[in-house]
């Protein structure tokens, strides 16, 4: 018989433990993936065989989000008005109503089937109104079936109605408390522009959720906004911004904003982010946003009359943000592949050609 030369029988056997290597290395493979089948999981337990925690209901969504709260008494009313922002609240006389829609069978017999009810169904119109309440979720909805809310509304027939936040109102400046949708049949159009005609006084307040209200030039001051610890700080404010306001009607919004909910929008109008507690002015007008010529001036009524009738003017200049410096260090890495970089190399090669 033939044999095998020394250089062949070295060949075979290089191949041989390379086979015997990749065997071993499936082998290792199928005991981990085992393992993690049934071994024990990342918080202890039993591979998913344990126990399974039962999951907490989530929290009632808040109002504000799209969510229409149910006001069951008048202290839920005169709790839910009590905000910064506008209230919208709608009086209906039933909750639940026969189905107006529904039709008794053709073949229905009372002798068998008994008096024909059309089904209980949700009041059309409380369904129409939670489905707007769901679209325009930058404004704060409410409803009530309750006689006794009805009678605080004085709504005989149920309505919609918009009240405006006692905390900006100002009946001296001719600010109306409450405003009711003129029409029985609500859209979600028709509510959403009468709400953004409607929400907001002659000075109000200009956060996150109502500034789209602000379509034109608003003139906005930015301070500590805080009624409890600020009192004497919003009323110095707001009157001064009301006396201009009145002026201006017109011409350009005015509103008040928190410096500190807001401080991420201080750097358009290239305004301080680190002074919370100066009063700060600045004008937003079609994506330009614009600050006082003199932005160190103290904030009072004439200036930001001067503020105001300078931009009317035309004599200020939109803020532009200056562009971002290039990071330190920066240019373009080197990305190409590398044998190194994978472990690859000669060996690799050599372990290919065997196989």
């Amino acid at each position: 018989s033939e044999t095998l030369t020394p250089q062949c029988a070295s060949g075979v056997m290089r191949l041989t433990k390379l086979v015997l290597t990749l065997l071993l290395l499936g082998l290792a493979g199928q005991a981990a993936c085992q393992e993690d089948d049934y071994g024990e999981d990342d918080f202890g337990g039993g591979g998913g065989y344990g126990e399974e925690e039962e999951e907490e209901d989530p929290p009632p969504a808040p109002a504000g989000d799209g969510a229409a709260r149910e006001l069951s008494s008048v202290a839920d009313l005169e709790a839910f008005m009590d905000d910064n922002d506008a209230s919208v609240v709608g009086a209906f006389l039933e909750k639940e109503m026969p189905d107006p829609a529904a039709v008794m069978p053709e073949d229905w017999d009372e002798d068998e089937d008994g008096t024909w009810e059309a089904p209980v169904v949700t009041n059309p119109e409380l369904a129409a109104f939670n489905s707007i309440a769901s679209s325009l979720y930058n404004y704060r909805f409410a409803f009530s079936a309750a006689p006794d809310v009805l009678a605080k509304l004085k709504s005989k027939t149920g309505g919609l109605y918009l009240y405006r936040s006692p905390k900006f109102l100002s009946a001296e400046h001719g600010d109306k408390p409450r405003e009711r949708f003129p029409s029985t049949k609500l859209s979600e159009s028709a509510v959403r522009n009468w709400l953004n005609s409607k929400a907001q006084p002659l000075v109000g307040l200009y956060s996150s959720s109502t500034k789209e209200r602000y379509s034109g030039a608003t003139l906005v001051v930015f301070f500590n906004l805080d009624f409890a610890k600020n009192a004497k700080g919003v009323s110095y404010v707001l009157k001064r911004a009301r006396k201009a306001a009145a002026k201006l009607k017109g011409k350009l919004a005015v509103a008040v904003a928190s410096s500190t909910d807001l401080s991420y929008e201080l750097g358009d109008y290239g305004l301080p982010t680190d002074k919370p507690n100066t009063i700060l002015m600045g004008i937003s007008a079609g994506g330009q946003y614009y600050a006082p010529a003199d932005g160190a001036a103290a904030f009072s009524g004439d200036t930001m009359s001067e503020f105001a009738r300078a931009f009317l003017a035309g004599e200020l200049t939109p803020y532009e943000k200056p562009e971002p410096e290039p990071a330190a260090g920066g240019g373009d890495e080197d990305l190409s592949d590398s044998d190194d970089d994978y472990g690859g190399g000669d060996e690799d090669d050599e372990y290919k050609d065997e196989a």
